[in-house]
């Protein structure tokens, strides 16, 4: 009776351990990727696209990124942090992440926007979704300006910071 027990038990055991679902080892985290958008405006220079790839590699994914089963935008902004040139010069652009219109920015006077520290978030749920899939699958997204500009006196250059705040999940196997 003893040893039925203990092949039971054990087979049991076997049976427990074999049968564990990999959604047990997953491990969720979140984690922040930047990208930098290095915008040069010549003097009468009519249209803008300028862009860089943000990529989900980074020290908190690095090790997982064969492995990450899903990705989710929390936030994610565009933000101006260096300006110089024409005090006037004027953008109406669209936020872009590869083929995904992400954000339809009216004019504004970028000199004006980096003074005033102007955050542009993209709230678009469905959007974001679209973007997190792409990261999730390449890794990686082109993420980017377009559209048109008006520096008459002279031309202008700034960056965009773009942040996206992730939630991330991931299976170490």
């Amino acid at each position: 009776m003893k040893t039925t027990a203990k092949i039971l038990s054990a087979l049991l055991i076997c049976f427990v351990f074999t049968s564990c679902d990999d959604d047990l080892l997953d491990v969720d985290f979140d984690t922040t990727v930047k990208a930098t958008i290095v915008a040069n405006v010549d003097q009468g220079q009519e249209t803008v696209n300028e862009y860089v790839v943000l990529s989900i590699d980074n020290n908190d994914t690095h090790d997982y990124l064969d492995n990450i089963k899903g990705v989710k935008i929390t936030k994610l902004t565009y933000r101006i942090i260096s300006f110089t040139g024409n005090e006037e010069g004027t953008v109406d652009v669209d936020f872009y992440a590869d083929n995904i219109t992400l954000k339809d920015v009216a004019s504004f006077t970028v000199k004006d926007a980096y003074d005033a520290g102007t955050i542009f978030e993209v709230t678009d749920v469905s959007k974001l979704n679209a973007m997190a899939d792409l990261l999730k699958s390449n890794k990686s997204v082109t993420v980017g300006i377009t559209g048109n500009t008006v520096s008459n006196e002279i031309g202008m250059n700034f960056n965009i910071e773009v942040t996206a705040e992730l939630e991330v999940t991931a299976n170490p196997l």
